[in-house]
């Protein structure tokens, strides 16, 4: 047997798989969120008893090496490295791979640890102790200390060589030669979730920048690491909810009080790479930044990210003036837990920052809230969170939910041009179709299949399609007189006041993609769905597995084409 296949033999891909994922029971198998695509219901299935693993939404799958290079970005040589190392299995003629890399990493941390407590430390150990940061917890978070002088660093990783310490972001090249990046500043490692340090932070006395951060390196990228996760991820599990903060000292506080489960996006901006990290761990997650940062564009972003990895997201608010850091300190975590505990459901937390910066009660306010509200409107994939947006909108500004999702889809209801009060114009989606259709702007690649389901039309607008297509099919381009001419008094109504709508939409082509899909592609796919299930359940009367197994894959299909279409809108 040789050495790949005695990794295989010997690993428990549950237990692999289950360090990054929630598992849980499926029959023989296990499932759970996939860890690399947006995944809103459980699409990866592992087999303890295949040793394999396959998502059926994104279709990645393998064995537990595939896993492991896939989830922490490793060669083949890498992942076999790693587990063998884990397994006690013998390797021969073993790469370096980044190894050395963690090594200097590794390193670095031993000399700030050592500035940290020697004679030019002592600024930096009276400003951690001034934060109620002590000894044992320099320590468990490995603090640090780079020393004033411009070459500290370099003098004592020489031995490593420039270009090394160059790659690693340690030293920065000037006219006169390479110095150190980080000078007189508080030291904060920052390690990975299995707890290597891949970069550091650093923390200045006075001046700017406030804080300074690892450029990406090869073992870093800036938004794919979250601080704190390598001690806080088995609380996490244990507890089912990450709280994330924003900054170092807000994750090292709320640990020495208890609340372990906490984690530092490093800013506000959340990625989807951190969305994808924590979803690894846990399905829910508690944003608990300062009052005003958690309102920003950014954070509100970095929220609809969260919830487009499937992660249930609640928002905390703390007391005016005060953060995570100041607030546990002060009151303790019993309070700190009230907090947690009152978060807010996100949808009510941002249309709770959406309001709070418009003046509701004037007509220019509402219309920015809108305007704001219509900037986020693409990043929300979740129909549910969608509706309860709109919902919530509606009753904030007093308008019909169909006008506000117009609004935020952009598209413009017709106005009427006279003084007179008429009633709005509200148009389904059937409407918007046939009237793209009949003034000509559906592609022609799509008119041929419009036109195969022309039952899907109502009775109102199916003979006026019909003559459409006849003049298309001939190469004419019929006017509005010939269309109408010779229809029922009703239908003749409804299709005049359909072809004079003045419609203005800020993009055609989106607004039709979501006419036809509405109309057309979802109705059509639902149908298909119901059929396939019927046929499923015959099959499975008959006993036809083969059938059965045609049919499953099939409806599989169909539903992630679903998920698709709804995503789109």
């Amino acid at each position: 047997m040789g050495v790949v296949e005695e990794i295989k033999a010997r690993v428990n891909i549950v237990d692999l798989i289950g360090r990054y994922v929630v598992l849980k029971p499926a029959g023989k198998n296990y499932k759970a969120r996939c860890p690399f695509h947006p995944d809103d219901t459980p699409s990866l299935m592992v087999s303890p008893e295949k040793g394999l693993w396959h998502c059926f939404g994104c279709g990645a799958g393998g064995d537990a090496i595939s896993f492991l290079m896939r989830i922490e970005r490793l060669s083949f040589q890498e992942a076999v490295a790693k587990l063998a190392q884990e397994l006690g299995v013998e390797l021969k003629g073993k790469g370096e791979g980044k190894s050395r890399l963690y090594q200097v990493n590794l390193e670095a941390l031993r000399f700030f640890q050592r500035e940290l407590r020697g004679p030019h430390g002592e600024k930096a150990r009276e400003y951690l102790l001034s934060r109620g940061i002590g000894e044992v917890l320099w320590e468990k978070w490995g603090l640090g200390y780079a020393p004033p002088s411009w070459d500290g660093l370099l003098r004592a990783l020489s031995r490593f060589g420039v270009q090394i310490l160059l790659d690693l972001g340690f030293i920065v090249m000037g006219e006169r030669g390479p110095y150190d990046r980080f000078r007189d500043r508080v030291i904060f490692p920052i390690r990975d979730d299995q707890g290597r340090v891949v970069a550091f932070a650093g923390r200045s006395f006075e001046g700017e920048p406030k804080y300074l951060n690892t450029p990406n390196t090869p073992v870093f990228t800036k938004g794919t690491v979250l601080y704190g996760l390598d001690l806080a991820k088995d609380a996490i599990r244990r507890k089912g909810r990450a709280v994330i903060v924003e900054g170092y000292t807000d994750v090292i506080s709320l640990h020495s009080a208890g609340i372990e489960e906490a984690v530092a996006s490093m800013g506000t901006s959340l990625t989807e790479d951190q969305a994808r990290l924590l979803s690894r761990y846990t399905e829910e997650v508690v944003i608990a930044y300062d009052r005003d940062a958690a309102g920003e564009a950014s954070s509100l972003r970095g929220m609809f990210i969260l919830h487009g990895a499937g992660l249930r997201v609640r928002v905390a608010s703390f007391p005016p003036e005060e953060d995570p850091d100041s607030f546990v300190r002060k009151s303790g975590r019993a309070a700190a837990e009230e907090v947690l505990a009152h978060a807010q459901p996100f949808p009510e937390f941002f249309l709770h920052a959406l309001a709070s910066r418009h003046d509701l009660s004037q007509m220019d306010g509402k219309e920015a809230l809108l305007r704001e509200a219509r900037s986020f409107w693409p990043e929300i994939k979740s129909s549910v969170l969608k509706l309860a947006i709109v919902q919530g909108l509606s009753q904030l500004l007093g308008l019909p939910p169909e006008e506000v999702q117009e609004a935020l889809r952009g598209v413009t209801r017709p106005v009427p041009k006279t003084a007179e009060k008429e009633p709005k114009a509200c148009l389904t989606p059937e409407d918007l179709v046939v009237k793209f259709l009949l003034e000509g702007k559906v592609p022609e690649k799509l008119v041929p299949e419009l036109l195969a389901e022309e039952r899907r039309f109502s009775e109102a607008y199916r003979e006026v399609v019909r003559r459409w297509a006849e003049q298309w099919a001939e190469g004419s381009h019929p006017n509005g007189a010939f269309l109408v001419s010779g229809l029922s008094p009703q239908a003749a109504s409804r299709v005049s006041r359909l072809l004079l709508l003045d419609l203005k939409v800020v993009n055609e082509t989106q607004a039709l993609e979501e006419a036809l899909t509405r109309f057309l592609y979802l109705p059509r796919l639902t149908e298909r769905m119901e059929e396939v299930k019927l046929a499923m359940q015959d099959a499975e009367k008959r006993g036809d597995n083969e059938a059965v197994r045609r049919f499953t894959l099939e409806f599989q299909k169909l539903c992630r084409k679903r998920f698709e279409l709804l995503r789109r809108r």
